[in-house]
């Protein structure tokens, strides 16, 4: 563990999922190689942390000797999903469609990272932007609803209202979330949902479609960044591919990609 803690800990912007993960522990499987290259199980979820040359990756996945994970999950772990960098979930798909695992849909993102103080946005007159209260949850519903439905639920699931709800007052209770307010409405939303070694994962941003346009996101962003800037943690976030304007948000702010992202859903496994 300790070898496999390094090694995460080297490549944590490009990781920042399974550092998450490995701190946390829960019910977690991890093999490691002497390359080394990683695999991580964790909450249904494969990790894989290569970052070598695909020659490389292919060595220590290839041969005779595939990683337990595969004897893993064909004796009944279930399988959701598998994050990681593009080429390193391309790579472990080949392993995986061997096994008969076949990906049902598969969403590609752009990693990005940022270290720095973030350049001023306030957004439009009148924008509040602060901590959610539990009087604000029936509000909030509606919009931690259509963002779990657009981007979080994968093609083909089955989306659980009670569950969406559940994870809406966990994050409240967190106080990792803010709002932002126009006019006296909540117009959006945006909160840290993973934390690794020295980084912030921002994730579950969404502005009503008729605000949207105004530096909502932009906004929220930056004073997520300034609230916790203090901690002296670096911030990750990944946007998908066709959102053109939330990349534009995010450049201007001062994000960077550093690396195309990639996650495949696994609804249910091909005999």
């Amino acid at each position: 563990m300790p070898q496999a803690e390094a090694f995460l800990k080297e490549q944590e912007p490009y990781c920042p999922g399974a550092a998450a993960r490995f701190i946390e522990n829960a019910g977690n499987h991890v093999w490691i190689s002497r390359l080394p290259a990683l695999l991580l199980y964790s909450h249904r979820t494969l990790y894989p942390v290569f970052h070598l040359p695909r020659s490389a990756a292919a060595e220590c996945i290839g041969g005779v000797s595939l990683p337990p994970f595969f004897s893993l999950i064909q004796s009944g772990a279930p399988l959701h999903a598998m994050q990681g960098l593009a080429e390193d979930v391309d790579l472990l798909e080949t392993g995986l469609n061997k096994k008969g695992f076949f990906a049902s849909s598969i969403c590609d993102y752009e990693l990005h990272s940022f270290d720095g103080p973030p350049r001023d946005d306030g957004g439009p007159p009148g924008l509040v932007i602060r901590r959610p209260e539990a009087a604000d949850i029936n509000g909030l519903f509606p919009l931690q609803q259509d963002y779990e439905a657009q981007e979080v639920i994968p093609e083909g699931a089955v989306f659980n209202p009670a569950a969406c709800r559940r994870s809406l007052e966990l994050l409240v209770g967190e106080g990792t979330m803010l709002i932002a307010e126009l006019e006296g409405r909540i117009a959006g939303k945006i909160n840290i949902n993973a934390r690794s070694f020295t980084r912030f994962q921002i994730g579950g941003v969404y502005v009503l479609p008729e605000l949207r346009n105004l530096g909502i996101a932009r906004a929220m962003t930056a004073a997520l960044i300034r609230k916790y800037r203090p901690l002296k943690q670096k911030f990750s976030l990944f946007v998908k591919k066709t959102n053109a304007p939330a990349r534009r948000a995010y450049r201007s702010i001062g994000f960077a990609k550093i690396a195309d992202y990639r996650i495949n859903y696994y609804l249910r496994p091909r005999s």
